[in-house]
């Protein structure tokens, strides 16, 4: 290289100027899929031969992740991220199909990584009916009606090929409006999956430290709300701008920060025992994993076998309070023993849900006692 010549001199791939912020996308878009990438990678890792709905709702959020920054790519190589005065008209259409493929396509990411963990939230709570279950299904079920649903609001009465033209106006009307109703409802669940984390742990029988880890765990959807709205801000902005291609460029970073964020922080109760290699402890300490049933603290339950004594099964439960996980029972034990004294019978039995073979602490175990007394006829 001549030393003569400066490194402003050098060629770049995508150089940075007042018109032209193409580099910027490409920078944010390409970190974001890493970022992503990296996680779910680690979740599958951490999950191997345990995954479950949520794992593949997850995995299939990577995969359109990776669908809209293709389009992204390809936007970018016909003059998205510059002005529209520097660029050839023919061009024009071919970043605006882009554009609208990547926002579609990333609404569908979105919309599976809420599943995924709306998903992993109805793992945690199993088998056991109440209204948190239905709420829980309802809420999966709004979310993806949400993504389906936005995906078809931007595509009602809008030619892709004019969106990010000059006349992207009449082609393409009310887009502030399309989105303002898209991005209430996406902070509407993000609060209310939050509120069903909170609900959840306060009804389970923990300490007040672990149920602030698990509630922080699930907190890290909480930015997504200020990403959201920050998006909207921007978009707003490009329809009735002279250079649509150049005024979009700051909704689309605020959208690949969005769905990095949405699939890391979809991850995140998953990967308890990973941050645990680092003592890290999100804030909190860590009790020590109880997961190997290596402890003495185990104990055998026997059929009971005699006129008086039914026993379903047997299993090995370990006594371990805060031993959280989203697998579904693998077992369940019923032990019954009834015995009668002076005409009365007292009925005793033990429920235990046993959980066992987990890599994770994510729910603890339950046991219930029921005792009835009533006369014998």
């Amino acid at each position: 290289m001549d030393p003569e010549t400066s490194i402003d001199d050098l060629p770049r791939f995508s150089p940075v100027a007042f018109n032209d912020h193409a580099g910027q996308l490409w920078i944010v878009t390409i970190l974001s899929l890493i970022y992503s990438a990296l996680v779910v990678t680690a979740r599958a890792y951490i999950k191997y031969k345990m995954f479950g709905f949520d794992d593949i709702l997850i995995a299939l959020a990577l995969v359109f992740h990776l669908a809209q920054s293709i389009a992204l790519f390809a936007g970018l190589n016909s003059g998205l991220g510059k002005f529209n005065s520097i660029t050839p008209m023919e061009q024009w259409a071919t970043s605006s199909k882009s554009t609208l493929a990547a926002v579609i396509l990333g609404l569908l990411a979105l919309s599976l990584a809420k599943c995924s963990l709306l998903a992993l939230i109805l793992r945690i709570i199993g088998s056991r009916s109440g209204k948190m279950k239905l709420f829980c299904i309802g809420l999966m079920e709004f979310s993806s009606a949400w993504g389906i649903g936005s995906c078809l609001a931007l595509f009602v009465n809008c030619r892709a090929n004019t969106l990010l033209s000059m006349i992207t106006v009449k082609k393409c009307p009310n887009q502030d409006k399309r989105w303002a109703v898209i991005t209430a409802i996406d902070i509407f669940i993000e609060i209310l999956t939050w509120l069903l984390v909170v609900r959840l742990s306060w009804t389970v029988n923990m300490s007040f430290t672990h149920k602030c880890q698990v509630v922080m765990a699930f907190s890290f959807r909480i930015p997504l709300i200020a990403l959201s709205a920050c998006h909207l801000a921007y978009f707003g902005k490009y329809p009735t701008s002279a250079e649509p291609q150049f005024a979009v460029t700051n909704s689309l970073l605020f959208q690949q920060a969005m769905i990095a964020w949405s699939l890391i922080s979809a991850t995140v109760p998953n990967l308890r025992n990973f941050l645990k290699s680092f003592s890290i402890g999100m804030g909190f300490p860590l009790p020590v994993d109880l997961s190997t049933y290596g402890s003495n603290n185990v104990y055998a339950l026997r059929s009971l076998e005699n006129k008086h004594s039914k026993a379903t099964s047997s299993a090995a439960v370990a006594g371990t309070p805060g031993n959280w996980r989203p697998d579904q029972d693998l077992n369940q034990t019923r032990v019954s023993h009834y015995f009668r004294s002076n005409n009365r019978k007292i009925a005793l039995e033990i429920e235990e849900g046993s959980r066992t073979g987990s890599q994770e602490m994510i729910i603890n175990k339950e046991v219930a006692w029921s005792i009835t007394y009533g006369d014998h006829h």
